[in-house]
């Protein structure tokens, strides 16, 4: 997740998936040109549909939008065919979190920002990224949006976070 604007309006977050879907989109395109300019046998265009279904089954994008005059959130997402939308007030949220994926066996930690409400936990991402410091950092700087005249959450501890999440060995390395 990266910040797009951090005005005194707005702050707006973005990730996507980068450029995986649009690499496989323009290799099916480039299949099936090759196939129709040569002449080529016909059942090659299923690899051309394969790439395409695969551009479309990995592209994700959210797009996170606090609007600082009006005291709200908006999340957008788009997850493989499913879109959607959901306005938070910052009066409904509680904390920032910062989630650990489980279970995670590898050497990377892997983890996603969600908003706390009092329905429970919003997820801001589908996929979780292996920036565990960067995310400790937006949320703060979410924190500061979010929270402004209001009492602030708990700094988080990152060795605390990863104990908590079950990663010792994890926690170990960067006490």
């Amino acid at each position: 997740m990266r910040v797009i604007e951090n005005s005194p309006s707005r702050l707006r977050l973005r990730e996507t998936t980068g450029y995986l879907p649009v690499f496989l989109g323009g290799v099916a395109v480039l299949i099936v040109i090759f196939v129709v300019a040569r002449h080529e046998n016909p059942k090659q265009l299923i690899n051309a549909v394969l790439f395409a279904a695969s551009a479309v089954f990995l592209r994700r994008e959210s797009r996170i939008t606090f609007d600082k005059s009006a005291r709200r959130c908006g999340i957008w997402r788009q997850d493989m065919w499913r879109r959607s939308y959901r306005t938070i007030l910052f009066d409904d949220i509680q904390d920032v979190q910062v989630e650990i994926q489980r279970p995670d066996t590898g050497a990377l930690t892997h983890s996603r920002l969600s908003l706390l409400t009092s329905t429970g936990p919003v997820p801001l991402t589908a996929g979780f990224s292996a920036t565990l410091d960067w995310q400790i950092s937006l949320r703060e700087t979410m924190i500061d949006v979010i929270f402004l005249g209001r009492s602030r959450p708990a700094q988080l501890d990152p060795v605390q976070l990863l104990l908590n999440a079950g990663r010792p060995l994890a926690a170990a390395r960067r006490a």
